[in-house]
């Protein structure tokens, strides 16, 4: 734990490193339940080196970059960034007298001439350029651990980003370890399978007796990951966390704007 601390910041942790590790976990784990040797001796040294050399790093790279790939595709269905999106007066998920108030701070505050609703749509890539330049400035403001919340909507979207990129690689890998795992059961069982129709209950009952309950419960993981992937990870599941984030990071308009009045008010008292 201490050495990936060293290499990943906990946003690259949550955000990269975590869903390259869910992707290969259930595999990873029906391989030791085949080979529980793999975690001593020669296989701990192994793994150890391969980290060292990378590995770790590598699959976090990896996670990123389908989830970015996956990122182009959902901007052009969503419309644009949810962060965009949220401050065009055309959009109706934010409350009007909210997005005047953000409207209003970002205008003033990151010296921009926020567009109304008609110079909006006559031009609303314009518009958009206004609000993206308006979210940068916000971003490089809200870098800190007094925006916590922030960081955690923004390592939680990558998450699912990233997931969401790795989901056809981990939805085969998982089919193959299963066809794999499945095909070693009936291969190493001791049955007489030209008897197999006559005695199914008593084949099945022997095969199943014969495995380890590791490697079932390894199995049982493997097709639990596949519903997951299948049921749970999708472009719905990552546009929520996009606009979770988006939400939180607007929302911190009004927690700077408190900051800069009490600072304000503090300079006032300190001159008097």
């Amino acid at each position: 734990m201490a050495g990936i601390s060293i290499l990943f910041d906990p946003y690259g942790r949550q955000a990269r490193l975590f869903p390259g590790l869910l992707t290969i976990f259930p595999a990873l784990l029906c391989a030791l339940a085949w080979f529980p040797q793999l975690l001593s001796g020669l296989g701990s040294t192994l793994l150890t080196i391969c980290s060292s050399c990378g590995l770790l790093y590598a699959l976090s790279s990896l996670a990123r970059t389908k989830g970015k790939q996956v990122e182009k595709r959902l901007l052009k269905t969503w419309g644009g960034w949810p962060t965009t999106l949220l401050l065009r007066h055309s959009n109706g998920d934010l409350e009007s007298h909210t997005r005047q108030r953000y409207h209003a701070f970002l205008a003033k505050s990151a010296k921009l001439a926020f567009p109304d609703a008609g110079t909006e749509a006559r031009d609303p890539a314009a518009a958009d350029a206004i609000y993206a330049s308006a979210v940068k400035w916000l971003k490089e403001r809200t870098r800190s651990k007094e925006f916590a919340l922030v960081e955690k909507e923004n390592a939680q979207y990558g998450f699912r980003r990233n997931l969401q990129g790795m989901k056809s690689f981990g939805i085969s890998l998982c089919m193959f370890a299963l066809l794999l795992c499945l095909a070693s059961v009936v291969f190493v069982a001791k049955v007489d399978w030209s008897s197999f129709h006559a005695h199914l209950g008593k084949t099945i009952s022997t095969i199943i007796a014969e495995q380890p309950a590791q490697r079932w419960g390894a199995l049982a993981v493997d097709i639990l990951a596949v519903f997951a992937w299948l049921v749970v990870v999708n472009d719905e599941w990552v546009r929520q966390a996009g606009y979770q984030y988006a939400y939180a990071l607007l929302a911190c308009c009004d927690k700077l704007k408190i900051t800069s009045a009490n600072r304000s008010a503090g300079n006032s008292t300190k001159a008097a």
